[in-house]
């Protein structure tokens, strides 16, 4: 796989606790910082040196910098290609540009910086990490044709039977499926979420709702005990994490700031080849989300026990904070399809009904 290309850093950061938290964390995940300021005089001299090179620099400052002010950093902005700030005081952020309270984590920090580099927004530092009230589940698969879009739909449906407000959104911006398989039309083209169900309402993200991602999904969610999000499948997610194009965002979104992500395999051959590249792929990142796996269409038998243990042995590096398996039942789920329903509307009995079910029940608890 190619490697990717980050921008390179320059620090300007007086207080070296906040500078090292800084400039460490983005070296170990392969940024290279390439000057640190000791004050605003040495930062504006380095930028105007080479203005060229330093249309590609990240800019990561802190209000204590000797010399800086808001005007100082507001020039900055055509000379860099972003400028992101860190203060311990909410006050400052009325004045300077671009300024985030400090991050509490590693992960926290490398999801602001990645998130500026894939898509610069002009956010507020109190409103960037704002509680909301749903739990999201963020749903993608390591290959196609893995069962993300039947659990997400099922899932989604099952958390709405024990009551939950629950919001299902189709996000696999390449083949989206939930629209079809339930028969919504013009989903494509309702400016919110509709409601199909008691306590369960659908959406599907477009190109449209691109620029204005964060409003849009702060208003879905906050109306919802629950969001489950199917992505679809997310090969190459470490390039999407730096892809600039609206098709990456809700892969963006969802690896920074969803509570969980589930990735879904098959233990054939192909799937656990292809669960080998995921891993391999986020081994390079670090995300926010809780990883959880979820193996479908298992077989019983010893064969089908041997491939099971296979498959969850290589997605091991990934530290899942879960392990599912979905009972493979091909008549039920064709059903389903067929009439366009869910699992437990053709046959409550089900296996993998039933598999979904305990699995929703679990996010409850």
């Amino acid at each position: 796989m190619a490697e990717i290309a980050l921008p390179e850093v320059v620090t300007a950061i007086a207080n070296p606790e906040l500078e090292g938290f800084v400039a460490g964390t983005l070296f170990s995940q392969g940024w290279n910082v390439i000057f640190r300021a000791l004050d605003a005089d040495s930062l504006m001299t380095f930028i105007n040196l080479d203005l060229i090179k330093c249309r590609n620099v990240v800019l990561v400052y802190s209000p204590d910098l000797p010399g800086i002010s808001p005007d100082t950093v507001t020039s900055l902005q055509g000379k860099v290609r972003q400028v992101v700030g860190f203060s311990p005081d909410a006050n400052e952020t009325q004045e300077f540009v671009g300024l985030f309270q400090v991050p509490r984590e590693p992960s926290e920090l490398l999801n602001l910086v990645r998130g500026f580099v894939r898509a610069p927004l002009v956010r507020n530092s109190v409103e960037t990490f704002k509680r909301r009230r749903a739990h999201v589940v963020a749903i993608g698969s390591s290959s196609g044709s893995a069962g993300c879009t039947n659990l997400a739909i099922n899932l989604a449906m099952e958390l709405s039977a024990l009551g939950h407000e629950t919001l299902l959104m189709d996000a696999d911006v390449r083949h989206p499926s939930i629209a079809p398989l339930l028969s919504l039309h013009k989903l494509d083209a309702e400016n919110s979420s509709r409601t199909i169900a008691p306590h369960l309402s659908v959406s599907e993200f477009t190109r449209e709702r691109g620029p204005k991602l964060a409003e849009y999904l702060d208003d879905l969610f906050g109306n919802c005990d629950f969001a489950v999000i199917d992505l679809g499948s997310i090969e190459g997610v470490s390039d999407s994490l730096t892809d600039r194009r609206w098709t990456s965002s809700m892969i963006h979104w969802s690896c920074e700031r969803a509570d969980a992500l589930w990735l879904v395999g098959k233990c054939d051959a192909l799937g656990m080849h292809r669960l080998e590249s995921l891993v391999r792929d986020f081994s390079q990142i670090t995300i926010r989300a809780k990883v959880s796996i979820a193996l479908s269409m298992t077989s019983r038998g010893r064969k089908g026990k041997l491939r099971e243990d296979q498959f969850f042995a290589i997605a091991a590096p990934l530290r899942p904070q879960n392990l599912f398996t979905l009972p493979r039942d091909p008549r039920t789920v064709t059903q389903a399809e067929e009439e366009r329903a869910t699992l437990v509307e053709i046959n409550d009995r089900s296996p993998l009904r039933k598999s979904i079910a305990a699995m929703a029940v679990g996010l409850t608890c």
